[in-house]
């Protein structure tokens, strides 16, 4: 194996609290990868032998898997004493080349306290498996979780444990009560005749991600809430497009899904699939025909059509090489370059609810504009080819990916 398992080719897709123990199956791994799903965050039982006989049935099913086990899991009474070193040196050794295998995931949502020994267990388990992903999920970016602040924890994250990504978890589609509602209606992240409000620091946090991963050169990945749990209600395609073509739009490199298998999530124990599942299987194969053009951009900003949210900014101004101007409803417009700085553009309807009507208008001179076709992944001419008004109807948390110039496949009718 050479290079790291980020450069693979294959977009990730995590299937969070994925099936594992008894549920480590045939059937339901197939699932996941009929659904979409590349990695699975699972925990066989504890022995080696089960540990191997969970990544060959993964890999059998065209799954990896992201290993939660006791040995490297770190929680808040962990020794890395020479013991534990020994036993974990052990194991990985034994899986390390194994095909099924994606990662190491050693903690979610640790305090401050706990990076430098996060640090000093990654760095273990690097010196043994350079290859693998060494995984760790954390709190939303609201607060420092015992750090003076969000940038300082995240600072002293990326300097101590030199990861390979950066991964939090924010869930922002809440229930919201009639008090709430009715107070806060008026505001643009209150859906008042759902009950829908969604947390006013969602595209912040994601903008700090951005900011993190760009300044730093290192992936992120976010997530989508597919499970009803606390406030958070079961999900509907539109919530789960909404969350995962907005991570898409500020740049996440890697989708994941909390839950699986977890509360029956998307799969039951008697292996069959929830609604949840459908919708996800439909939204994955839209990523997955997006994913050879998504993997090789490099996000250069987002803006956003009013009213505003916290965190957001207006569109480009006028004049500008990628300035684009929406008419119409509340959108999310993020802006990218590819290959010799192909420029791309993808507008994400921010409402998880409801339908949308927009009019794009770029800032090209004799330049045609291009869609990805989400059904096969190919670069299509629009029709009208007018890219300095195009109308757009998107579904509730629909995406549209844009290349603006160069050339194209086809043409749409």
């Amino acid at each position: 194996m050479k290079g790291h398992i980020l450069d693979d080719g294959v977009f990730p897709i995590v299937g969070w609290a994925g099936p594992g123990g008894d549920l480590l199956r045939d059937d339901i791994l197939a699932g996941m990868a009929e659904a979409g799903f590349t990695v699975s965050h699972s925990s066989p039982h504890g022995d080696p032998a089960a540990v191997e006989k969970a990544l060959d049935l993964a890999h059998k099913n065209k799954v990896r898997l992201l290993l939660v086990h006791s040995l490297w899991h770190v929680g808040d009474d962990f020794k890395l004493n020479a013991a534990r070193k020994k036993e974990i040196t052990r194991l990985v050794e034994r899986v390390r080349q194994h095909p099924g295998l994606y990662g190491y995931h050693l903690r979610d949502e640790p305090a401050f306290g706990m990076l430098p020994l996060l640090a000093e267990v990654s760095d273990h388990i690097r010196n043994l498996d350079p290859y693998h992903l060494i995984y760790i999920n954390h709190f939303p970016p609201i607060r420092g979780w015992g750090a003076p602040t969000a940038e300082w924890f995240w600072r002293e994250y990326i300097r101590l444990g030199r990861p390979q990504m950066l991964s939090f978890d924010h869930y922002p589609i809440t229930i919201g009560t009639a008090e709430e509602v009715a107070r806060s209606r008026d505001l643009p992240n209150v859906f008042a005749e759902h009950k829908i409000i969604v947390k006013p620091d969602y595209f912040e946090c994601l903008d700090l991600l951005r900011w993190l991963s760009n300044l730093n050169n290192i992936p992120f990945w976010a997530f989508t809430c597919a499970v009803r749990h606390g406030p958070y209600p079961p999900p509907t395609e539109g919530h789960i497009r909404f969350q995962l073509f907005t991570d898409l739009a500020y740049g996440a490199k890697g989708l994941q899904y909390f839950t699986y298998a977890h509360d029956q999530a998307m799969v039951r124990p008697d292996g069959s699939t929830t609604e949840t599942w459908e919708m996800a299987r439909r939204i994955n194969a839209e990523i997955h025909t997006w994913a050879p053009i998504l993997s090789g951009l490099r996000n250069i900003g987002v803006c956003h059509n009013p009213p505003l949210w916290s965190g957001t900014r207006r569109l480009a101004p006028s004049g500008e090489p990628l300035a684009a101007e929406i008419e119409g409803d509340p959108a999310t417009l993020g802006l990218f370059l590819g290959k010799n700085d192909q420029r791309y553009l993808m507008v994400v309807n921010a409402n998880p609810c409801e339908w949308a009507r927009l009019t794009l208008k770029i800032n090209v001179q004799d330049e045609k504009l291009y869609y990805v076709d989400p059904r096969d992944g190919v670069v299509r001419l629009l029709w009208p080819p007018n890219a300095k008004a195009q109308l757009l109807v998107l579904a509730p948390g629909e995406a549209k990916l844009f290349q603006v110039g160069g050339e194209g496949q086809g043409q749409n009718f």
